[in-house]
């Protein structure tokens, strides 16, 4: 989307947020990939501040920053990603959602309380998140998402290969100047 994004298409690329999380909830594969680009990103951010409503008006404002701790690269490994966290995750569920179309239009902002149990163990997940979706086209291109990522570690839930090479691919940033591993963009 352009800088001068309309109001049909602010309404659109929100809607198409919203399909990705209601696909996710659904845990339905095939709607998750209707809304993606094929060279779509999906990065996590590890971050404090989606525990307090100021924090998440910080990240939204880009005040607040995140941590990279993995950075999933093209369709086919988000789906990768995400077949595993149906897998892993049993409901797999945001409470309370929140949504912010950015001032330009051109960025969707989720905001929610994950209310997840771990399928192997029965322990209970409740992550507090934020996730920026940036569409162009109709299908989502990038999408960062922050939350505490220590909380999602403490699972010891096993990474499979698509995480694997996501959590590589972050370190990566860290040594790259090309890609920064705080801003998430």
């Amino acid at each position: 989307m352009t800088e001068s994004t309309s109001t049909a298409e602010s309404e659109a690329a929100l809607k198409l947020a919203q399909d990705f999380i209601d696909a996710v909830h659904a845990k339905d594969l095939d709607a998750v990939a209707a809304t993606l680009a094929a060279a779509a990103r999906q990065l996590f951010m590890h971050s404090a501040g989606t525990k307090t409503a100021d924090g998440v008006v910080d990240i939204i404002a880009g005040r607040r920053r995140g941590f990279c701790v993995a950075d999933v690269k093209g369709k086919e490994e988000i789906l990768a990603y995400t077949k595993a966290l149906f897998d892993k995750f049993t409901p797999l569920i945001w409470r309370d959602p929140g949504w912010t179309v950015s001032a330009r239009g051109n960025e969707i902002f989720f905001s929610g309380k994950g209310d997840m149990v771990v399928a192997r163990t029965g322990k209970p997940y409740r992550n507090s998140y934020v996730t920026r979706f940036a569409i162009d086209d109709g299908k989502i291109v990038r999408m960062a998402e922050y939350a505490d990522a220590t909380m999602y570690a403490r699972l010891g839930v096993r990474p499979n290969g698509a995480e694997f090479r996501a959590l590589l691919r972050a370190v990566g940033r860290l040594v790259s100047p090309a890609r920064s591993s705080r801003s998430g963009r």
